[in-house]
């Protein structure tokens, strides 16, 4: 009996464990820095497809500057932000799914540094972090 009662719980705890969905990483190089971002694969879904040479944009570029500039103005640790750079991308693995790749300068906490950031296709802003150097 208590094997029996074991082996359910192992398998209720087995079930929760299997049900979490890891984020997709993103690797890019912006200006030769290597930046990551974690997107829930929920967020990919939900973002809108885009064919190039078919369709236009679903986000064009001033809508996801824009998009930055609300997401930045939120946060009280950045202040006077200057746009650095903007480019397109296709998520890889994600056939039709494309994002924009954003680099700012801001002031954060009195020191002036890059912040990047990845805006997909419906509007949704995911932070990316610049991957620390190698020490070799």
């Amino acid at each position: 009996m208590l094997l029996r009662h074991v082996s359910l719980l192992l398998l209720l705890f087995s079930v929760k464990a299997y049900a979490y969905e890891f984020p997709v990483e993103i690797f890019e190089y912006i200006d030769d820095t290597r930046v990551v971002a974690f997107i829930a694969q929920e967020d990919i879904n939900e973002s809108r497809r885009w064919q190039p040479f078919k369709e236009a944009l679903p986000l064009a570029i001033d809508e996801a500057v824009k998009a930055v500039k609300q997401h930045i103005d939120a946060d009280p640790r950045l202040s006077n932000i200057a746009l650095l750079e903007v480019e397109l991308r296709q998520i890889p693995r994600f056939e039709q799914h494309w994002h924009y790749l954003v680099k700012v300068k801001a002031d954060i906490e009195g020191e002036r540094r890059n912040q990047y950031f990845v805006v997909l296709m419906n509007g949704k802003i995911i932070p990316a972090i610049r991957e620390p150097q190698s020490t070799k």
